[in-house]
């Protein structure tokens, strides 16, 4: 199964954050991560990394902005960031990074594999909301929206308006059921795509 996490990294200072699912095997953890973004030019040299395991929104929110309230795993020698609303963090050493090319609905993308290898993990005392539809849906449209922003990801116009209509389905459910919090997000999401157009 693939777990929807919080990936942080640090590299030269800059914190960042970003939504990625990952594989839990034994105590390795195995990303794939796209060509083009921040974790993946950050993963290409630095090798620590934390996987946050957070509520929904705040997987949102990492896809939109690398702001946060970053905490930071000072046993190394480097400093893990990691997140403050996180309701458990894994800290990881890269033990291995693999180059591939997929070809599917996005186009031809490179990706990098990383695994990673456990050093240590905290548990801090966020307790865990219930779970709401919204969280899904708004999951699924950040999803969405990553590989519509995203410049190397080539979509021809006829996938393009089938996505759009799916992130306008799943915004009228999050309308129905979800916080104020959710459908601001979600608004923002939409702006910024029909922005592109």
């Amino acid at each position: 199964m693939i777990y929807e996490v919080v990936i942080a990294t640090k590299k030269d200072d800059r914190d960042n954050k970003a939504p990625i699912g990952v594989y839990f095997k034994d105590n390795k953890i195995i990303m794939h991560l796209f060509y083009g973004s921040h974790t993946y030019y950050n993963l290409l040299t630095e090798d620590y990394f934390s996987v946050n395991v957070v509520h929904p929104i705040e997987l949102v929110k990492a896809v939109l902005e690398d702001e946060d309230d970053y905490l930071y795993y000072n046993k190394i020698k480097s400093k893990i960031p990691y997140l403050k609303n996180s309701y458990y963090v894994i800290f990881c050493k890269v033990i291995g990074r693999k180059f591939i090319e997929k070809n599917d609905i996005f186009g031809k993308s490179k990706m990098m594999i990383v695994e990673g290898e456990e050093i240590d993990r905290i548990y801090l005392k966020n307790l865990p909301k219930p779970y709401n539809r919204a969280d899904g849906l708004l999951v699924e449209m950040a999803v969405i929206y990553s590989r519509l922003t995203n410049k190397n990801v080539k979509l021809n116009e006829k996938d393009k308006k089938e996505f759009i209509s799916e992130l306008n389905k799943y915004f009228s459910i999050i309308k129905k059921v979800g916080s104020l919090e959710h459908k601001k997000l979600a608004e923002v999401m939409l702006k910024e795509i029909y922005n592109l157009k």
